[in-house]
């Protein structure tokens, strides 16, 4: 039999024993339990509802899996998916990635933490700190009964992870009813509403000019000519250093070539790092046969780029998206090349997805504001190369990298990886929305 942590959400009355119990046990900066409560307001004829959780030590982890720096590993004792803060490089992509909201980001040390099942105590027969200090017998510890388990909210992320984690009320497994606050009056946002796009700005740079960097490969193997030399040499390397304050431990950052195996982002770091060395050597040998495998290197890198998010955005909230890499590379390369047909077909989808997520998404006021002002900035260049059709000028440019630039940060914001608290939002939105049609 699997063991793991069992929840009876009836007996759980929010007292934060089981956190002080793990921040004691482990010392740690952070809190690596979240205890979620619903109806805080104590409604009348509505239960205070608690849940319980950390990492779930999945038996598919996606963490392992996807970490470029191959942090993590199971124990083979206890099965516990143990996290090596020396070899963390604090790239957040395991937050990304988990959908149980379980690997917290230590700002004091610049890494990642996590719930490690407290498992040196668990060889020696001890259960975990937080499952003992539970006084109302809510959290406990041991052998799952996978057979009663097999379903357990329709809101519940499990993305096939096998998460070791039952939920029992009664003895039986039950639905956990959600109460939404204030009865259904207040809305909800989506959790993407209320992401912070600073901290993602160096991801911005530097995504958009590795795009950029591309697109200039491209339009110049369309012109027959190489893209000046130490202007693009710049670009690359702000690209790659901008990528590298994202990091936590930045002196890590060659760790994250460790897991080309499983994780995404360890390809892609791995293609940019191909594509940098032979796009320097086309420039510099001036070979025809070079700039032809840059460019397509490049088209590789951009994929990876975007398949980076999309392995994380379970929600598919990204998968099309005007602001994904591919498209920009292409859009800019025959809009700078002066190729009236290719831009012509690049510039119809990326309008037509701009404008989707303007009217069906009906963003708020402040943001519909930004999508307009996107959508403006590439009609009026593009309008200027179709009709014109002559090769545009430095201002027609500017407005139009402008527009992209700002098309890339709208793909950060969109960017909505599958989370247990955006889950819930939708939970409390459906449940608000049925009681307003009766």
């Amino acid at each position: 039999m699997r063991n793991g942590f069992i929840f009876k959400h009836d007996r759980c009355v929010g007292c934060n024993a089981c956190r002080a119990a793990c921040s004691l046990e482990n010392r740690g900066t952070v809190h690596l339990r979240n205890i979620f409560t619903y109806n805080i307001g104590s409604e009348n004829f509505s239960p205070v509802i608690n849940l319980s959780m950390a990492c779930n030590h999945c038996e598919s982890a996606i963490c392992m899996k996807g970490c470029p720096a191959s942090v993590f590993s199971r124990d083979k004792a206890t099965g516990a998916i143990i996290l090596n803060e020396k070899k963390c490089i604090g790239c957040k992509y395991c937050q990304w990635n988990c959908p149980y909201d379980a690997p917290k980001f230590d700002i004091l040390k610049k890494t990642i933490a996590k719930c490690n099942l407290c498992y040196t105590g668990l060889k020696e027969g001890r259960k975990p700190a937080c499952s003992t200090a539970c006084p109302t017998g809510a959290l406990s510890f041991g052998e799952l009964n996978v057979s009663e388990s097999k379903t357990a909210f329709r809101w519940f992320p499990d993305k096939q992870l096998v998460p070791a984690l039952q939920f029992i009320a009664n003895g039986n497994d039950v639905p956990l009813k959600i109460i939404p606050l204030n009865k259904g009056k207040q809305v909800v946002k989506q959790n993407r509403n209320d992401k912070n796009i600073k901290g993602e700005l160096s991801l911005v740079i530097f995504s958009f000019l590795t795009t950029l960097s591309v697109a200039l490969v491209l339009s110049s193997f369309i012109k027959g000519i190489y893209p000046e030399k130490y202007t693009f040499l710049v670009m690359l390397a702000t690209a790659g250093t901008c990528s590298l304050f994202h990091l936590g431990k930045k002196l890590r950052s060659w760790r994250a070539l460790t897991n080309l195996k499983t994780s995404p982002l360890s390809r892609e770091i791995a293609a940019f790092i191909l594509y940098s060395a032979l796009s320097t050597s086309a420039l510099f040998l001036q070979l025809p046969s070079l700039l032809i495998s840059s460019a397509l290197t490049g088209l590789l890198l951009l994929l990876l780029l975007d398949s980076v998010y999309i392995y994380a955005d379970k929600s598919r909230s990204v998968v099309l998206h005007s602001g994904q890499t591919f498209l920009s590379a292409l859009t800019i390369a025959s809009f700078l090349s002066g190729s009236i047909l290719p831009f012509a077909f690049t510039f119809i989808i990326k309008l037509g997805l701009t404008a989707y997520r303007h009217i069906f998404i009906k963003p708020d006021f402040s943001e519909s504001s930004v999508r307009f002002l996107r959508i403006a900035l590439l009609v009026v260049p593009g309008l200027s190369l179709l009709l014109l059709n002559s090769n545009p000028g430095i201002s027609i440019i500017f407005i139009f990298l402008t527009g992209e630039f700002i098309d890339r940060i709208l793909f950060y914001y969109d960017f909505n990886p599958l989370n247990i608290n955006s889950l819930i939002k939708e939970h409390l939105k459906r449940e608000r929305d049925e009681k307003e049609k009766y």
